[in-house]
């Protein structure tokens, strides 16, 4: 079963776990499913969306200083999409037909192809923290808040295997990647994990998706992109993943979200601090 920074999902072909099935931003009434989003949000159009004053440069405090909200735009037109609560809600992507986005909210901003059950994923996050695979989604001491960290914590984990490391970016900024694949050392932190999928690890988590985090489970393929980043002169760490449930999957996603998280445009403000 996957259940990812707050939208509980129930599959199991996919390959994710956490602890629980608590919303990413607590004032927000109970989610649906990814899948149930996708055909019955009545969230506003893109035209709507789009509707905003001029960009300022966000704050640096930005995002733990902003108070949760979220929003599930459900299917997206083709063209620019700019997130109404995500980074500042001054993120800007372009959309390919046939997408979804199931979460934009001040803790994540996830789109999907529309009809899928839910075994792929575009995730984009901030300031994202390691965390101990406890199941409690307790991070780990010490750890700075780059991605330099994470990227070097992860590459470490026993429950995860490094398929490739290379560099690309988010947007403007230069990012660290990482391939990853299950490990065969990998050991089950979720008593409830279906056989098909075990064993269920956690990786990640975020002040807004406690007690819930990101995990994996199954034969998964993940790509994660992280790129440390400056903005109102404070230091911080944007982040993307390619989230496949196979091999295949992932062969076919990756060339089509890797060119929405290079084109990406970022925040006014936004530098990178390699």
């Amino acid at each position: 079963m996957r259940r990812i920074v707050g939208l509980a999902v129930a599959s199991l072909l996919v390959g994710a776990c956490s602890s629980s099935t608590g919303g990413s931003a607590p004032t927000a009434p109970p989610a649906p499913s990814a899948s149930t989003a996708a055909v019955t949000s009545t969230a506003p159009s893109l035209a709507a969306a789009s509707d905003k004053p001029s960009p300022t440069p966000i704050p640096g405090c930005l995002p733990g200083c902003v108070n949760p909200d979220l929003t599930r735009p459900g299917n997206l037109d083709a063209g620019d999409y700019t997130t109404q609560n995500w980074f500042g809600h001054e993120f800007t992507i372009s959309v390919p037909a046939g997408w979804t986005s199931f979460e934009d909210s001040t803790g994540e901003f996830g789109l999907q192809p529309i009809g899928n059950p839910d075994i792929q994923k575009l995730l984009f996050w901030l300031d994202v923290y390691p965390i101990h695979d406890d199941g409690n989604a307790t991070p780990i001491a010490g750890f700075d808040g780059t991605a330099k960290s994470l990227v070097a914590w992860t590459e470490a984990n026993p429950n995860v295997k490094v398929i490739k490391k290379s560099t690309d970016h988010i947007g403007s900024v230069d990012a660290t990647t990482l391939e990853l694949g299950r490990s065969p050392e990998a050991k089950n932190v979720d008593p409830g994990c279906p056989v098909e999928i075990l064993p269920c690890v956690g990786l990640y988590s975020f002040p807004q998706w406690t007690p819930d985090f990101y995990g994996v489970a199954g034969p998964f393929h993940v790509k994660l992109y992280a790129a440390d980043a400056i903005w109102g002169g404070q230091k911080h760490a944007i982040y993307a993943v390619v989230d496949a449930a196979t091999d295949d999957i992932y062969a076919d996603l990756a060339p089509i979200a890797t060119k929405m998280i290079e084109e990406a445009r970022l925040p006014l403000g936004v530098e990178g601090a390699g």
